[in-house]
């Protein structure tokens, strides 16, 4: 099937390389991954001597502010990321005492979450290195940044809505 792209006499390297380059010119999910990963690396930073990730930060501000215990299901969706991740940050965070969790079925299989009170404090004492990283990343980025960013993030959440597979 992939064969019907091909140009006429062009080899598979050809072809290979034509695509490598076109992905490294202007592929949007790759760029987007780089950009994620760049700015990821500052906040992972910031947060490494609290013994926090970014994505652990998020997991525990989300329950925050849920305030009612959350299934892990409503974490994917409201986070839109992986079930693995999710599973994995919560493992974590239980670990440490951040988070609890209830079985809430017989067989043990559906679960909720809380934040705890020491998994409150953790995120508290974080604002301080959370803040500077933001401050950093906003300064370089500039002040269109955020806009810019919330804007995607809603077409791109409408457009999963209207039949894209979510995580």
């Amino acid at each position: 099937m992939y064969m019907q792209h091909m140009r006429d006499g062009e080899t598979i390297a050809a072809q290979a390389r034509r695509m490598a380059l076109e992905v490294r010119r202007s592929c949007l999910g790759v760029r987007i991954g780089r950009l994620n990963r760049l700015v990821a690396r500052r906040f992972e930073h910031a947060l490494r001597p609290l013994g926090l990730s970014l994505a652990q930060v998020e997991v525990l501000g989300a329950l925050v502010l849920i305030q009612d215990p959350a299934r892990p299901a409503d974490l994917v969706n409201l986070l839109a990321v992986e079930r693995s991740t999710i599973s994995r940050n919560l493992a974590l965070l239980e670990k440490r005492g951040y988070v609890t969790t209830t079985k809430t079925s017989p067989t043990g299989r559906s679960q909720r979450v809380t934040v705890t009170a020491e998994g409150q404090s953790v995120l508290a004492h974080a604002e301080q290195a959370w803040a500077e990283a933001q401050r950093v990343v906003a300064d370089q980025l500039g002040a269109h940044a955020l806009p810019t960013l919330d804007a995607w993030l809603e077409k791109l959440a409408s457009s999963d809505e209207e039949g894209y597979p979510s995580p």
